[in-house]
Order: structure tokens, then C-alpha cells, then sequence
């Protein structure tokens, strides 16, 4: 049962509603700071109905958060069989997570459309 799922919440939005870690965040939870910074996290998303290789798996903006926070430089995900992508932490921090948009020359934030 996933209550996100029940209650329609779109993919990337809502996670507060999760009663389960994510794998991020529990690698995080598990290891020591110093180990974090400059490390590189791999992740695998897997559809937990049919065991699937999701093939645009992507960190929710939670997991973001704490892996910039972690001081984790590289992310590599599998992102289907035999596809593997890797990501740069600070290209998350540079697009500010996607929260702040410029209007009449100010930045401000918006509301998240997920990943």
C-alpha cells in the first residue's frame, strides 16, 4: 500500500507522505560525515510492483537535499538495463533544485511540478 499512490500525488511531490526511507536517505543516515564528503552515491530504482529497473529514476527533491547536504560530489544512477548516468551534486545546486524562478527581475519561488 502507498499512500501517495491512494491519495494521487504525482511523481516527485509529496514524499512527507511516505512512511518508508528512501535509499538515499537511509545511505546517508548509515554512514559516517566524513565518509560522505566527496563520495559518490549509486543508486538503482526499482519498481517495488514488478521489480523493474525504473528507467528515469531520479532522486525526489528530499534526497537532493540531504545528499548536497551530505557533501556527496557524484551521483550514478541506473537508469534502465545497461544505461547508467552520472550527475554532478553541484548541477543541483547551480539550478537551485528548481525552487526559484526570476519574475520582473527578482527571484522567487514556484511551486515544484516533480522530476
Amino acid at each position: 500500500m502507498c499512500l501517495r499512490e491512494e491519495l494521487g500525488a504525482r511523481k516527485g511531490e509529496h514524499y512527507e507522505w511516505c512512511r518508508s526511507v528512501h535509499g538515499e536517505a537511509n545511505a546517508i543516515i548509515h554512514a559516517a560525515r566524513l565518509d560522505m564528503i566527496g563520495a559518490t552515491l549509486y543508486l538503482v530504482g526499482m519498481d517495488a510492483r514488478d521489480g523493474q529497473i525504473v528507467a528515469d529514476a531520479e532522486p525526489c527533491r528530499m534526497c537532493k537535499r540531504m545528499i548536497i547536504n551530505a557533501g556527496i560530489e557524484d551521483v550514478v544512477v541506473q537508469a534502465g538495463v545497461g544505461n547508467v548516468r552520472r550527475v554532478r551534486v553541484e548541477e543541483w545546486m547551480r539550478s537551485h533544485l528548481g525552487e526559484l524562478q526570476e519574475v520582473d527581475g527578482r527571484l522567487v519561488p514556484v511551486r515544484p511540478q516533480g522530476y
